[in-house]
């Protein structure tokens, strides 16, 4: 598991609400305290969609760019948030390509699935990373190559 303590809120936070930068991950949830607080289940409503069109999604979350304009709604404003909580998930091809290349002994799906928590509190910002499993393993080698790719994402787009 990676944490990393984010000294550049202001850039890490307009990486995330005003720019493409996390707009492929799916948001799982999201909690926000200002005077009141919001939160956000990343889940679809499956039901809310046309069975006969392609308008019917093939996946269980809704993507960062659906929900980032209602987020950046919430945070906007002259005054920060007392507290925000997002998590981000990683869409199943990356899990497939991550299992794969880190060569590990896990299947597809063993992996429930691989996460980006964002938590701001206190006027810090902690992101850390996360794997949920649907079996017990001693086998590292995935946590590893997610850290080091997130590690190598944050670095490239200049986060951290």
């Amino acid at each position: 598991m990676l944490s990393i303590q984010i000294t550049e809120i202001k850039n890490f936070m307009a990486h995330l609400l005003s720019r493409e930068t996390f707009d492929q991950f799916y948001l799982v949830e999201a909690s926000v305290k200002m005077n009141i607080s919001y939160h956000l289940d990343g889940h679809l409503n499956h039901d809310f969609f046309d069975t006969d069109t392609a308008e019917k999604p093939d996946r269980d979350y809704c993507l960062w760019r659906e929900a980032r304009p209602f987020v950046f709604n919430i945070i906007k404003g002259k005054r920060l948030p007392l507290g925000c909580k997002i998590v981000l998930g990683l869409p199943k091809g990356t899990i497939a390509f991550l299992i794969k290349e880190s060569q590990c002994t896990f299947r597809e799906e063993e992996i429930e699935g691989i996460y980006l928590n964002i938590l701001y509190e206190q006027k810090k910002l902690t992101i850390t990373t996360g794997i949920s499993y649907r079996t017990f393993s001693l086998d590292k080698s995935l946590e590893h190559n997610v850290d080091d790719h997130m590690k190598k994402f944050l670095r490239d787009k200049k986060i951290c």
